[in-house]
């Protein structure tokens, strides 16, 4: 396995001086990098949601289509409430307390996702390898569909533009059905090689999958005292509106026409800077629109959650605004798309890595991905 590194960040670059101004951010206004008074609120509030649209459901006043729809409003508000919480967690930004942020990232398994397996995919390999086709899985998920131009180009994939949302509405039911447990047979996340993975935490993975069928399909089938064949159509349908909202969250930020990727030289080495690489490989959505990023748990401002990713989101809404600003005085890109405008980039850069070997600028990739 090839180890890979980034280019170390010259003192007077983008990055360094953007570090200088965050620092000075929290050091100016006294104020923790980690959660807050409002943060706590947040998830409390979330999770009361949560809690109500469950025993909404179990309540037995609702069947049908309006039974659907409360599985469909659970997921979402559950996959919101998730990211808020594990999310942050995941990346020690929720406290400075190691065992406090441990604690909270099951709130994974309880929503039936391991969390062992969530921060070696995400933490080690996404985030310290960002669109380094190779080491971000994430880029490489499924032969399906093509989200890099260092793949192998196919003919179905002329109309993965088309498809594609299908593919993501898939997402969530396959993390949790799935993907873990593919995962148990993956020893390798980025630079991370895993010999054996915990019993401990194959048990924990075991648990959470029981835990979660148990409270989200055999409790409301027996309370509600409906067929199998209702509660499966539930929470599939469910799974398939979180998964879209998924989806379209998570992989737009990193795969549009002026997202960059990059490839290692023969020695491992990556010629850009980490942050520098972050920067330019990530992009933002209606970063200044304060609800968007309240419900998305700051996913929408996803540059500072890539530069920064051990501060908690409720700080990423302010802090975005001194990314811009450092950007725009050095001359350095910062994107930032509407809500639209992204959906409409990452689909037209799906139909063109579809039909062309490189649509990117980079002529890394010019002798890569043979249509087959």
């Amino acid at each position: 396995m090839q180890k890979v590194s980034f280019d170390h960040a010259p003192q007077d670059g983008f990055y360094k001086l953007l570090v200088e101004k965050i620092d000075a951010y929290f050091k100016t206004n006294n104020i923790s990098r980690k959660a807050n008074w409002v943060f706590a609120v947040k998830i409390i509030s979330y999770f009361l949601i949560d809690l109500f649209i469950y025993l909404m459901i179990l309540s037995g006043r609702f069947d049908g289509i309006n039974l659907v729809l409360l599985f469909i409003l659970f997921g979402i508000f559950n996959s919101i409430f998730i990211f808020s919480v594990a999310h942050d967690a995941s990346h020690n930004a929720i406290s400075n307390r190691h065992r406090v942020n441990n604690l909270l990232t099951y709130v994974w398994n309880a929503a039936g996702v391991s969390s062992y397996f969530w921060a070696l995919k995400h933490n080690v390999a996404h985030h310290s390898f960002t669109n380094i086709p190779g080491k971000d899985d994430d880029i490489d998920q499924s032969k399906l569909v093509r989200l890099n131009p260092n793949s192998p180009r196919r003919w179905f994939h002329r109309y993965q533009h088309i498809y594609v949302p299908f593919l993501y509405s898939l997402l969530s039911i396959n993390i949790i059905y799935v993907k873990d447990f593919n995962l148990l047979l993956q020893h390798t996340f980025g630079n991370k090689i895993i010999g054996k993975h915990p019993s401990k935490e194959i048990w924990i993975l075991i648990a959470t999958k029981v835990i979660y069928i148990g409270y989200m399909i055999l409790l409301p089938k027996y309370m509600l005292g409906i067929s199998w064949a209702e509660i499966f159509a539930c929470h599939i349908v469910m799974h398939l509106a979180t998964g879209l909202y998924i989806g379209f969250i998570l992989v737009p930020v990193h795969v549009t026409g002026e997202s960059e990727y990059r490839l290692p030289d023969a020695s491992g080495k990556v010629h850009s800077d980490w942050g520098t690489h972050q920067m330019e490989a990530t992009v933002d959505f209606e970063a200044g629109n304060y609800f968007i990023n309240w419900i998305t748990g700051g996913l929408n401002t996803h540059v500072v959650h890539h530069l920064f990713p051990t501060v908690n989101h409720i700080h990423y809404y302010r802090l975005t605004k001194i990314v811009k600003q450092v950007a725009l005085e050095n001359d350095f890109p910062y994107r930032n798309y509407s809500l639209i405008k992204i959906f409409k980039e990452h689909l037209y850069f799906l139909k063109q890595l579809g039909r062309i070997n490189n649509p990117t600028h980079n002529t890394q990739f010019d002798v890569k991905a043979a249509v087959s």
